[in-house]
């Protein structure tokens, strides 16, 4: 498995990773039917993101995407301390400490930027799985959306802020 930033060329691929996580279950906000980015778009955001000194991680396994990290800096001067990510992996890769190594990757280049002080998320609170590797990197619950999010089936899910200073 090889974890790396991500380059303009892995648009497409990127593309099909995130078509393929929306439709795996229910721990992404966005529902499948509403992923609609085009290659253009993708490729777009990927120039934007590195002008904007963000970071992109992808992880590659038989040179095929299987997960994706985004981590963004705040923009504004109150808030520039601040650094929000998100995280996605194929669930056939997931239990194979993939997700904390990103993170770990995540974590020590926020360490290395002068402005970020603390690094924040946001997730499911039935998402188990995604908050015990969380807590175990030193991330801690700052606070919960109750029922934030309404699945197409009528449920709820509430979801958790979590955060970890550096």
């Amino acid at each position: 498995m090889i974890i790396r930033e991500a380059r303009i060329e892995d648009a497409e691929a990127l593309l099909k990773h995130a078509e393929k996580v929306y439709g795996e279950g229910r721990n992404l906000l966005t529902a499948p039917e509403e992923f609609n980015v085009t290659l253009e778009q993708e490729v777009q955001w990927l120039k934007d993101n590195k002008v904007k000194g963000h970071l992109t991680l992808v992880a590659e396994h038989d040179s095929i995407i299987v997960g994706m990290l985004n981590a963004t800096k705040g923009s504004r001067k109150r808030v520039k301390h601040i650094c929000m990510f998100g995280i996605s992996i194929q669930e056939e890769f997931c239990n194979q400490g993939l997700g904390s190594k990103m993170i770990q990757r995540l974590l020590d280049w926020a360490k290395e930027d002068k402005d970020i002080e603390k690094v924040c998320l946001e997730v499911f609170a039935h998402n188990e799985r995604a908050i015990h590797v969380y807590e175990k990197l030193g991330f801690k619950v700052e606070g919960r959306k109750e029922r934030h999010v309404k699945f197409e089936d009528g449920t709820y899910s509430d979801e958790l802020i979590m955060g970890q200073f550096i």
